[in-house]
This record gives structure tokens, sequence and C-alpha cells, in this order.
């Protein structure tokens, strides 16, 4: 599963997480008289990566642990997030962490939520 500083935080349910793509900003430049145009590259900037799944606990305490443990997180700070493929992906901000839905109970209880990070270059 899933860990944030190596922290098990996500291992209570299934998750995905859908890296976006890296965006580069340019500056492009055309003068009077001239053919074409001249492109400055500013250089590689950060992409967002979206981690949605489930959280689930024996007990509703015990679920608002987990997501608080979560929050944490929400430091500014960079930190290391590997899927559960072993992707590892470096200099993550964790900008939102949203519960998306009530907490919910079956065999234990559970909510959906989803994490947003900003990936630095």
């Amino acid at each position: 599963m899933s860990r944030l500083d190596a922290q098990d935080l996500f291992s209570s349910g299934p998750h995905t997480i859908k890296p976006g793509a890296w965006q580069r900003s340019l500056e492009r430049r055309s003068f009077p008289g001239i053919n074409g145009e001249l492109v400055l590259d500013l250089g590689l900037r950060a992409r967002t990566v979206t981690q949605s799944g489930w959280l689930q606990a024996a007990s509703a305490e015990e679920l608002a642990e987990k997501m608080s443990a979560v929050e944490v997180y929400l430091d500014g700070r960079t930190h290391t997030l590997v899927d559960s493929h072993g992707l590892i992906y470096q200099k993550m901000i964790l900008e939102a962490f949203e519960p998306t839905s009530p907490i919910r109970r079956s065999r234990g209880f559970w909510c959906e939520y989803t994490c947003r990070y900003l990936q630095l270059p």
C-alpha cells in the first residue's frame, strides 16, 4: 500500500494515485518586421497529483484518528509518497485532504477521501 514519508496512512482501504502532466513555462516574443517568434524556456513547473480512495476503521473514533494523522501533513513542507507499485513521488506538498463522503457503517466505519498534492520538479 502507499506510504507518505514511510507512514502507513492509506492501507486501510483501496485507493488510486493519478499524476497530472508536468507544466513547462514558456515566454513568447515577436518583433515587428521579423517572421517567426522567439520562445524562451523558463523551466519546468509543478504538477498536480491526486489520490482518492477509502479510509476504513473498526470505530468512528479510530477513523477520525486516521483522518487526523493525514491532516498532520498539511504543513506546507515537501514529503515523499510511495505508491502501491513502488513508484516514488518526491517533493510532494499535500495541499488538500478532503473526506468526500459522510462516515458510513457496514463492517466497520469508512469514508471516501481525496488528497491533492503539488509535486515540485
